[in-house]
């Protein structure tokens, strides 16, 4: 990617400040921001409508509005909008502080959905109208697709659906992010949706840009601001007792795979199980040790004849 993240000569027509940027934004109206688990959301046009929103508020006017994004985005967002009273109604998951108090206290409404159907209910029209989507890129190319910031989220709905399209540029995110997403635009509506046609792990269905409508771009802004990148916290007895967990069922894969064409000749060879998975705590269990202890050891799943296995167990007394 160029040097210049906007390269192509008419969207860079519309480069303006946060400030105005923020100025096209109507109170009580709806908004879809880019942004999954502090990643990839915008972070200088909500601050200012942020400030917009309290100089309005000051000045007697409400000023409210309903606020779509992919998942949590960070304090810059969620905590910004919240902390003036600006979010009428939130969807589809929320973890800023200021919000959560506010959605428990009552004062503002809260949609708990799955991230999986927000997108598909958007898009027929079960959640309303989208007036404005405030979409972080990492860049705009020459023939004007985007090319996706650090997360997707919901940003090829809200660029499809909304009215019009503010965009921030930024300038921190790695030039490196460009060609990494698989944008996949082969789906429609029920009843003519049709399987999605991933078959592998590395298959690619799309392409790795958003498309958007030139025409609905009214603003874009330029930024250089890091994503919410939080450390993880240390392990706590959770993740400690995955460790055992994850060791040996990592360590017993690769002996099954080696024992598998000498010692399980018959079909009936089990398969190897998948390892259990859970957010946050998998992390940390792997960061402890990547050793297995010998305690926890067992036989190997596919040797039918466990006198001819080598996988290391404690011998059992007779």
């Amino acid at each position: 990617m160029q040097a210049n993240r906007i390269a192509n000569p008419s969207l860079a027509t519309k480069l303006m400040s946060a400030e105005a940027a923020a100025a096209l934004i109507g109170s009580g109206t709806t908004v879809g921001m880019s942004g999954f688990t502090g990643s990839g959301y915008p972070k200088a046009v909500p601050l200012a409508l942020a400030a917009r929103i309290e100089a309005e508020r000051d000045a007697g006017n409400p000023f409210r509005l309903r606020v779509w994004t992919g998942a949590s985005t960070g304090p810059e967002l969620d905590g910004a909008l919240a902390k003036v009273d600006g979010i009428e109604l939130r969807l589809p998951y929320n973890s800023d502080p200021i919000a959560r108090e506010k959605i428990n206290a009552g004062k503002m409404d809260y949609l708990d959905m799955h991230l999986s159907q927000v997108a598909p209910m958007a898009w027929q029209g079960f959640l309303g109208e989208l007036d404005t989507a405030v979409i972080e890129v990492s860049g705009i190319r020459e023939d004007g697709s985007l090319i996706p910031s650090s997360s997707v989220g919901n940003n090829k709905t809200w660029l499809d659906r909304a009215d019009q399209v503010i965009l921030e540029v930024n300038r921190w995110q790695n030039p490196a992010l460009e060609g990494m997403h698989d944008i996949y635009y082969g789906t429609a509506l029920p009843p003519n949706r049709v399987p999605i046609p991933l078959i592998r792990p590395d298959d690619r269905i799309g392409e790795p840009y958003f498309r958007c409508d030139p025409a609905k771009i009214v603003a874009i802004v330029e930024t250089e601001a890091p994503d919410r990148n939080l450390p993880f916290a240390p392990p706590t007895p959770p993740p400690r007792r995955l460790r055992g967990i994850f060791s040996t069922s990592s360590t017993m894969r690769s002996h099954e795979a080696a024992c598998r064409p000498r010692c399980c000749r018959s079909s009936q060879a089990s398969a190897i199980s998948p390892t259990p998975f859970f957010p946050g705590w998998s992390i940390a269990a792997l960061r402890i040790s990547p050793h297995t202890p010998k305690s926890s050891r067992t036989a190997c799943s596919t040797c039918s004849t466990p006198e001819n296995c080598v996988w290391p167990r404690p011998r059992r007394s007779h």
